[in-house]
């Protein structure tokens, strides 16, 4: 759009009020899409008679669909409207959240939670390319503090909500909570600008293969059957696809920067640590300390609303001292929060509480400090396709990260591999799995070590292309 004089008009938000207000309603459901239900896992797998493997899926199914979804809404920008995409993808959540209340059985829950996601996974994909597109640099910052808020408080919130509806009205009241955010609908179809952008090309076989490859490696690490190794193949047909196409789903560059596969490593390893968090202490809590399902709910709200407020001054803190800071600064909490769990969350259940907290602020840095990296280092057009990969990785993450502490606690029964690292009870397993993110919280810290380094060489990633 441009002015009279000939000038280029920036399009803006209507009413950022408003607007962020219904992003961070719809981003605060998508978040107690997860939480929720890992509270609920117990009730779920007494219902349907499921071991851990197979309940870890009513979370891996939603996380691995909002991971490609995310992708899929970020590379769909170029075909159409912001606006529109938003409208489709609460849609869906109302469909799936619809199914969800009427289901009676275990697949069907797990269908329902398939099209939940293919829904949320449009607000997280497209609330940040609205803000990166249409808010000012001085205020990103403080724009995604508001959106970290929302996911922090979801997180913590989502327990609380979950437990109180799932002891006293059942599992299937958690959809009705979704419903919800179908009806912030008109606050973004009235509030985002229309937009008059030249159409792309959309590369649908990519996002094919992509899927299929991302799926199947999930499948094999969740099952062991090496079937679904074959179904690996097709994310070596994507690398080649991708780098003999025109306008490949993501670019090739991308994939070949060291910076930006320091970004989606550090990522993954946040993401697989907090989802795998989420899914054990509420089992933790309910095996070794007894707390009912709206109990283990009371017990970490608290450390989330904390840490949620913290959220929006640690996003003004973000345009003021830098990115690296506060990536740095929640690497480090999230590497403390795992080991106080390991060693310590056997004495009471009000020390979960404490170590939660610092949990959930890490994840806040993260979720702020990475995005926003991307934004400042990435050129406008690359960055819904290079924020789109970062998302897929750190969900993908976060599902395999559930899958693998499913495994890790079913393992746990087995007499052969009775191992224990940190605790001197009969309840082990959970400080094992614990002690298995400390590792990778480690692993994080090092590869941070390598982004800093480097960052301290070159502040835009955009050279390496």
């Amino acid at each position: 759009m441009r002015s009279k004089r000939g000038k280029e008009i920036k399009p803006t938000l209507k009413n950022e009020n408003l607007f962020f207000g219904a992003l961070f309603l719809n981003v605060l459901i998508t978040v107690m899409n997860t939480t929720m239900f890992n509270v609920a896992i117990p009730s779920i797998t007494t219902q349907f008679n499921l071991t851990a493997t197979l309940a870890s899926w009513v979370v891996t199914s939603y996380s691995v669909v909002f991971a490609i979804g995310t992708v899929m809404y970020g590379r769909l920008t170029g075909l159409y409207p912001i606006k529109r995409l938003f409208t489709i993808g609460l849609i869906l959540l109302g469909i799936g959240s619809t199914i969800g209340i009427l289901a009676d059985s275990y697949y069907l829950l797990i269908v329902a939670r398939l099209i939940q996601a293919a829904g949320t996974s449009s607000i997280s994909a497209l609330g940040m390319i609205v803000i990166t597109r249409y808010i000012p640099e001085g205020r990103k910052g403080a724009a995604m503090g508001k959106v970290a808020a929302a996911s922090t408080l979801g997180f913590g919130l989502g327990p609380l909500v979950g437990g109180l509806l799932t002891e006293y009205f059942g599992w299937r009241f958690l959809f009705v909570v979704s419903l919800i955010g179908v009806l912030m609908i008109p606050f973004y179809r009235m509030n985002v600008p229309n937009e008059e952008r030249p159409k792309e090309h959309f590369d649908f076989n990519g996002l094919f293969y992509l899927c299929i490859g991302a799926i199947s490696l999930l499948l094999f690490i969740t099952t062991e059957n090496v079937v679904f190794l074959l179904g690996i193949g097709f994310l070596l047909i994507f690398w080649y696809h991708i780098q003999n196409t025109q306008q490949p789903f993501i670019a090739p560059s991308l994939m070949k920067s060291k910076t930006y596969l320091t970004i989606i490593a550090i990522g993954f390893l946040i993401f697989f640590i907090n989802f795998s968090i989420l899914f054990i202490s509420p089992l933790l809590l309910a095996s070794v300390h007894e707390a009912s399902v709206a109990r283990i709910g009371f017990i970490i709200f608290p450390g989330a609303i904390c840490s949620a407020l913290l959220s929006i001054l640690i996003g003004k803190l973000l345009d003021r001292i830098g990115v690296i800071p506060i990536i740095g600064g929640g690497i480090l909490l999230m590497f403390l929060a795992v080991f106080l769990f390991s060693s310590y969350s056997y004495l009471s259940e009000w020390t979960i509480l404490f170590f939660y907290l610092l949990s959930s602020l890490s994840f806040a840095c993260i979720t702020m400090g990475l995005p926003n990296f991307l934004s400042n280092s990435l050129k406008p057009d690359q960055f819904p396709s290079g924020f789109g990969i970062l998302q897929l990785l750190q969900f993908f993450g976060g599902a395999t990260g559930v899958s693998v502490s499913g495994k890790i606690l079913d393992m746990g029964t087995r007499e052969s591999l009775q191992i224990n690292f940190i605790w001197k009870s009969s309840n082990y397993v959970y400080s094992n799995a614990y002690f298995l993110l400390m590792i990778l919280a480690l692993i994080a810290g090092i590869v941070f070590y390598f982004l800093k380094k480097h960052e301290s060489r070159s502040t835009l990633l955009s050279k390496e292309m």
